[in-house]
């Protein structure tokens, strides 16, 4: 019996051990991607390319023909034989999304369909966000729906949300089938219905804090608050306000979907989620510019 209780022991300290590299695995996968993604977004920003060489032109048809050369590289050599590769970020993204170097290839497909149809829409946001830019777009009265439209046309907020919800450590290992139906059922009708909730409260954090830095840099063609408010007639500073609240009140929503999975590593890493999401919006200084609205050294690391 001891002997039995000792390779217990050996086995639970090996499936531990292969959890939390799994778990460490999956952070290295995660931030690759959110690495490659914001240089994405910054190629895509009107002032970035405007100093390229050529205006931009290459990178503009590297956009066109991103989601070609990702779902169908032979189909893309074929009608574009002489013209070799995508810019290296772009071929970066590409290996990525076809490889194991992102978290969910290949043993969770249907996650992994989420990410690649994130990353399509965030590109054509980018490619609509330079176009509005450098055309001096204005949105009109009526046409009340197409800042929502054009927000969620970036679409990276949910695959985001869905690295932090689908983690392994979330899901208990209870599996009732051999098919794992229970985890998929608790997956499903317990954790996602938090995605829509939290990916559109991501979608408004990061909409109140970038505000600072587009409205400076002159950058307002689709920027969502400045679509509201010319679309519904109010003040910036109400679209503000109205943005505010509605973070509280979506958080009070996902916190309580959070408490009925009686689950506490599921409420607290929701609850690190806000934090940390807030929290690397007030830390990135270069990207955000918000020492220069709170003045420098005013952020410390903490959000409560």
């Amino acid at each position: 019996m001891a002997s039995c209780g000792a390779g217990n022991e050996e086995i639970v300290f090996r499936d531990k051990f292969r959890n939390r590299y799994h778990t460490f695995e999956h952070k290295v996968k995660v931030a690759h991607f959110t690495i490659v993604i914001t240089e994405i977004d910054i190629l895509l920003n009107s002032a970035t390319m405007r100093s390229m060489p050529d205006g931009g032109a290459c990178t503009k048809e590297d956009c066109e023909l991103f989601h070609l050369k990702l779902l169908n590289p032979e189909l893309y050599k074929k009608l574009h034989p002489t013209r070799g590769p995508l810019h290296p970020l772009f071929e970066e993204m590409i290996a990525i999304l076809q490889t194991d170097l992102n978290p969910f290839f290949p043993s969770q497909p249907r996650h992994h369909k989420t990410l690649v149809a994130a990353t399509l829409q965030c590109i054509e946001a980018g490619q609509l966000e330079y176009e509005y830019s450098e055309s001096g777009f204005e949105i009109q009265a009526d046409t009340p729906h197409l800042p929502l439209f054009l927000r969620h046309k970036s679409g990276i907020s949910e695959a985001f949300v869905l690295f932090v919800l689908a983690g392994s450590h979330l899901v208990p290992e209870n599996y009732a089938s051999e098919d794992g139906s229970s985890d998929r059922l608790f997956f499903y009708n317990k954790i996602y219905p938090m995605l829509p909730e939290l990916t559109a409260v991501s979608d408004h954090v990061n909409d109140v804090l970038s505000f600072y830095k587009e409205y400076e840099e002159e950058y307002v063609g689709a920027n969502y608050i400045f679509t509201v408010a010319k679309a519904e007639n109010i003040t910036l500073f109400e679209v503000l306000d109205g943005l505010m609240n509605q973070i509280v009140e979506i958080r009070k929503n996902v916190m309580a979907i959070a408490e009925r999975t009686n689950s506490l590593e599921v409420k607290r890493t929701v609850a690190q989620y806000f934090q940390g999401y807030i929290s690397l919006h007030l830390s990135l200084e270069k990207r955000y510019r918000l020492g220069e609205v709170f003045g420098d050294g005013w952020f410390q690391g903490h959000v409560i």
